[in-house]
């Protein structure tokens, strides 16, 4: 008898991991906003990238004032990536363990814009079997957004009108 209710037990909570919303490729409306969902594959292996539609989407985006001025330097762009991972790891919380155990993890890539140092957009990269779900992608994007500014140095920023900055990874 125990080991029915303990079968019947283990297959509810793996029924649950398996409920989650899976991203699925395409465009998919969500708290207001339109995330793009894209399923990559290399080498056997799968990810999924995620990125919100922003205000310039289908629009040329004109990264340099001056074709002429000096490249920008990564360490001129500052940005409080502990407090990206904060925002990550507080949101994914109740799913740790699944998410060790399923040895996800995501990278954020930023646009910031130079005038402010608000983000202009964040682009997600998940693995292929991830358990994170867009509810949770949406949140971290929003929070992220109202919490977090790049702040720049030197000169080169202001030949800008958009900067990139890449990878802040977190690794469950």
């Amino acid at each position: 008898m125990k080991t029915l209710i303990y079968t019947l037990l283990t297959i509810m909570l793996c029924s649950s991991c398996f409920a989650q919303n899976s991203l699925k490729d395409g465009k998919h409306n969500y708290d207001g906003k339109t995330f793009v969902v894209t399923k990559n594959s290399y080498l056997g292996k799968t990810s999924i990238s995620v990125r919100v539609v922003g205000r310039f989407e289908n629009k040329p985006l004109f990264y340099l004032k001056d074709p002429n001025g000096l490249p920008m330097s990564r360490k001129d762009i500052h940005v409080d990536t502990n407090k990206v991972k904060e925002i990550i790891r507080n949101i994914l919380e109740p799913h740790t363990k699944e998410l060790s155990a399923n040895k996800d993890q995501i990278t954020l890539q930023f646009t910031f814009v130079q005038k402010d140092g608000s983000i202009e957009s964040i682009s997600y990269s998940l693995n292929g079997n991830t358990l994170i779900s867009l509810k949770e992608i949406a949140k971290m994007d929003r929070q992220i957004k109202k919490q977090v500014k790049a702040t720049f140095t030197g000169t080169e920023h202001n030949n800008y009108f958009f900067i990139n900055y890449g990878y802040v990874r977190v690794i469950f």
